[in-house]
């Protein structure tokens, strides 16, 4: 009989150990992961605008088949709402704006809600930018549009900047932070024309200096955002033109010291493309596109960001999104409807074309996989081989402004209204197995 016991007692501690190493384990791949520098602080990840997350090492080729929905925001709760951009992920947690919902921030891994912020936007949602160390900007409101700096572990409001500004319903603009500088940068572009370039203090919100179309030099700004590299600045301009139409948009680069305009880039040919969408740096090219709203043919144009003169064009029936680029293999990926192009960055060559169900949106990359939202699904390919991993339904149709955020093991993206408002997918975690216990 005591034998039995002994036996019973050493079973238990056994499951007793098993248990708590289990839970060692998860807890140390948690405290892991949470503390990695892999965040994903804004839309296109970058002050290029890459979309690549290089330093994301969870979520590999091997695995992504694998994501299963962790969490989520307005899930199966019967409310339409479309969160565009992506969410940002910083120290663990996530923030978000939705279509008639305040700045909201929350458990990264887990979904707890944290803290609140602000009135919310009745019928735009432009998401929020966090800084290095830790601010979180966010703006409210159409006509004016305030820009509000929070501190992004309290939700305390730090400052509001003294200026108004005139951006309207555009959810799609988003400041540009200068950590070197210790600046923001805030394309103002007015549905009237009059666009300006600011700089504001990233700590009092204080206008530094603006550019504009009445300052000595300047010119009228066009965009959603500024690119930052190498201390310039790259946005569109409105320049004045020879020749019909008159007026054009260029790229234009800006020195953040001296706030010259540095360069005015070329603008294709023929001379009617004169839109500039899409815009990013991919290494030493700047890639933009340009459309023409009565010509289905698109140009999409590189520059070798020291030459004014075009590098490359080259023409696509449509683009549907920003641009993203890996760096590391000097590759940009154009999406457009119903293809996906992977070309070099440097002289335009295509490397291969993966063909979707619909239009493809603002893909994103991280540790070899390509992620992004398609006719009613997130899809996850092969950076190399492009085949297909991976496709998640949404429960409705993919919206034009999303983007997949990668950061820590998790993707997150928006639902645009369907099953979830805000989807969370992570790896399954790991499971306890109990042993059978037996007298």
């Amino acid at each position: 009989m005591k034998t039995l016991t002994h036996i019973r007692w050493i079973a238990i501690l056994g499951l007793a150990l098993l248990i708590f190493t289990s839970a060692a384990v998860v807890f140390a791949q948690h405290r892991a992961s949470s503390n990695t520098p892999a965040d994903w602080p804004h839309f296109g990840y970058d002050g290029a605008f890459t979309a690549c997350n290089a330093l994301e090492s969870t979520l590999a080729v091997t695995n992504v088949a694998t994501l299963e929905r962790k969490w989520g925001v307005g899930c199966d709760d019967g409310y339409f709402s479309v969160i565009s951009r992506s969410p940002t992920i910083y120290d663990g947690k996530l923030y978000t704006s939705g279509a008639g919902s305040k700045l909201t921030a929350y458990h990264a891994r887990t979904g707890q809600k944290l803290w609140q912020f602000g009135a919310g936007n009745a019928g735009w949602a432009p998401q929020p930018v966090v800084s290095a160390d830790g601010i979180a900007f966010y703006m409210e409101g159409s006509y004016p549009t305030q820009l509000y700096a929070v501190n992004a572990n309290t939700g305390s409001k730090l400052w509001e900047a003294p200026l108004a500004f005139d951006l309207g319903f555009n959810d799609t603009a988003q400041v540009t932070v200068d950590e070197a500088q210790g600046l923001v940068y805030l394309i103002e572009d007015p549905f009237a024309g009059g666009g300006k370039l600011y700089a504001l203090s990233k700590q009092t919100g204080a206008v530094v200096w603006h550019l504009s179309k009445t300052t000595p030099g300047g010119t009228e700004f066009q965009g959603d955002y500024a690119l930052l590299a190498g201390g310039k600045i790259y946005a569109p301009g409105d320049a004045p033109l020879s020749v019909y139409p008159f007026h054009g948009e260029h790229m234009l680069k800006v020195d953040t010291t001296t706030h010259n305009i540095e360069t005015t880039y070329d603008r294709p040919v023929p001379e009617n493309y004169y839109d500039i969408h899409e815009y990013t740096l991919c290494n030493d090219n700047l890639v933009v596109t340009f459309d023409y709203q009565y010509e289905p043919i698109k140009q999409l144009v590189a520059y070798n960001p020291i030459s004014p003169t075009i590098a490359w064009q080259k023409p696509f029936s449509e683009t549907t999104g920003t641009i993203a680029c890996n760096p590391a293999l000097n590759r940009i990926y154009v999406p457009t409807d119903p293809y996906l192009y992977a070309l070099d960055a440097t002289t335009g060559t295509e490397i291969w074309k993966y063909q979707g169900y619909g239009a493809i949106y603002n893909p994103s990359v991280a540790n070899g996989v390509i992620y992004f939202l398609s006719d009613t699904n997130m899809y996850a390919i092969d950076e190399i081989s492009h085949t297909q991993l991976l496709h998640y339904p949404l429960g409705y149709e993919a919206y034009e402004t999303t983007q997949v955020a990668i950061a820590n093991g998790m993707a997150y993206f928006s639902g645009n209204g369907g099953t979830c408002d805000l989807f969370a997918l992570g790896l399954p975690g790991p499971k306890v197995y109990l042993p059978s216990v037996m007298r």
